[in-house]
């Protein structure tokens, strides 16, 4: 294999390899020699070159996120665009000619995926770990089990998806084609990247360019009343969550909406007449799948949010849960995941049974929890929340601080620990935060400090008052209460 010279429109030179690794739709991607960069040149014919221009711009300088605040976090979550190639000198005639390229040549270039992003199927060929692999279909057959991940891996996965999605959406941008072939996830360790960002809709500059990827595109574009959008992206993002989540595809269902064709037939059951195939009162749509774990099972943040973009919001973008309000839901459902004795998690908390996901396996001792309240100075205020301990369960500060979030602006440094020790459980203060023992109540309280590295026996009734701010973030401890599963 030989190699040519590439120069990019800031100047610089790459050298990359004469032959594709791979093509898509539009483009033909072509690695550099040190496998640091993909470049992929669009093909065939270009109608729309000028747009193009413009958005791959914009999109490598004013929407940027990789260049903002907090540049170097955001950059783990996309595979975002570092440099262009456009124009006449920027790579050999010949080679154009050959790979068919469009002329003058327009290529846009991205660092190669991380290592994490690709795994030997078991016929040993290399894979990319796109999600279409980790959702219940036909592909996953071929994906070893130490690949798969956990409920925790993939809802950390969820977060990083719905944060990343949040940050496109926050600066006026749509991906427009979010699917389960754009998105890199790596279930062994919870990371997820987003991939084809060349595309994205541009507000003012760069309408969509695709309608996006059958079974993520929302009702509304197939039906041809909208074009790809925030609001699509929305109906888009909860698609992946919910097949990463229940390893099932939310409106695959046994309705059969036309028999002239196959084609009409997926046209309407995911567009005009698509229906949710766990809608609560509409049973027409039974899934084409066993429901195994009904969504409802994930906890009432996660089912609020399913409910409002499949139910309420299938076919009023407006009532569609956004990518903030997944990325809350989810670490609301993060804080009470607990690790069973057979190595699984599952999700505890009010009105959920005490058990496996699937109901196949109990806990049988008792759960601790910490209710979570506030102290305002003149009241504990219930926050109505709670977060599930377990050994060896480290404390944060958006467990022990009113108001934190463990997103882009959090503190990651463990501020305790849970530990279970001689038969008995016990928290564990590593911070230079005092924590308050509170006793009594009225002219009768007392406290009892736990300072650094100090511990304190975690028993039903204990309550605990972090620090000396206000509001303090106060923990309850109690226990919770198995309902039938």
């Amino acid at each position: 294999m030989g190699s040519i010279s590439c120069r990019l429109t800031d100047g610089r030179v790459l050298q990359l390899e004469d032959e594709p690794v791979g093509t898509g739709a539009e483009k033909r991607v072509f690695l550099t020699r040190d496998r640091q960069y993909a470049v992929g040149f669009y093909y065939g014919a270009l109608t729309d070159r000028r747009e193009r221009v413009d958005r791959l711009t914009r999109i490598l300088t004013n929407y940027n996120p990789t260049l903002a605040a907090n540049g170097a976090y955001w950059s783990a979550y996309y595979c975002w665009p570092v440099g262009m190639v456009n124009g006449e000198q920027s790579i050999p005639v010949d080679f154009a000619r050959r790979q068919q390229l469009v002329w003058p040549p327009l290529g846009v270039v991205t660092p190669t995926y991380r290592g994490n992003f690709y795994f030997a199927d078991r016929f040993g060929q290399k894979q990319e770990k796109e999600v279409r692999w980790f959702t219940g279909g036909k592909a996953s057959k071929f994906v070893p089990q130490a690949e798969t991940g956990s409920l925790l891996t993939r809802l950390q996965i969820a977060v990083r998806l719905a944060r990343a999605v949040r940050r496109l959406h926050m600066a006026g941008l749509a991906h427009a084609d979010l699917s389960n072939k754009n998105v890199l996830i790596d279930p062994k360790g919870g990371d997820a990247c987003i991939i084809d960002i060349d595309s994205l809709v541009v507000p003012g500059v760069a309408p969509p360019s695709v309608l996006g990827t059958p079974g993520y595109i929302a009702p509304e574009v197939l039906a041809n009343k909208a074009q790809p959008s925030i609001a699509t992206d929305k109906h888009a993002l909860a698609v992946l969550l919910y097949e990463l989540l229940l390893q099932r595809h939310p409106l695959q269902g046994k309705r059969v909406n036309s028999t002239r064709s196959a084609e009409e037939d997926e046209q309407l059951s995911m567009g005009a007449r698509a229906l949710f195939v766990e809608h609560p009162t509409d049973r027409q749509n039974p899934s084409v799948k066993p429901i195994d774990i009904p969504f409802s099972r994930l906890g009432p943040e996660l089912a609020q949010c399913f409910t409002r973009t499949f139910v309420e919001g299938l076919h009023a973008p407006s009532k569609r849960a956004d990518a903030a309000e997944w990325e809350s839901a989810l670490y609301r459902t993060l804080q009470r995941v607990y690790p069973l004795p057979s190595g699984k998690w599952t999700i505890l908390g009010r009105g959920l049974p005490v058990a496996a996901l699937r109901g196949d396996e109990r806990v049988t001792t008792p759960v601790l929890v910490a209710h979570l309240l506030r102290d305002t100075g003149d009241e504990l205020v219930e926050e109505q929340d709670l977060v599930v301990l377990w050994h060896h369960l480290a404390l944060h500060d958006w467990h022990l601080r009113v108001g934190a979030l463990p997103n882009e602006k959090a503190d990651r440094t463990p501020r305790g620990y849970v530990a279970q020790h001689g038969g008995k459980w016990w928290l564990v203060n590593t911070s230079e935060t005092p924590w308050h023992v509170l006793q009594g109540a009225g002219a009768m309280a007392t406290e009892q400090t736990v300072g650094r590295n100090a511990s304190v026996e975690c028993v039903v009734g204990l309550t605990l008052r972090v620090g000396d701010e206000r509001p303090a973030r106060v923990l309850r401890i109690g226990t919770l209460v198995s309902t039938p599963a």
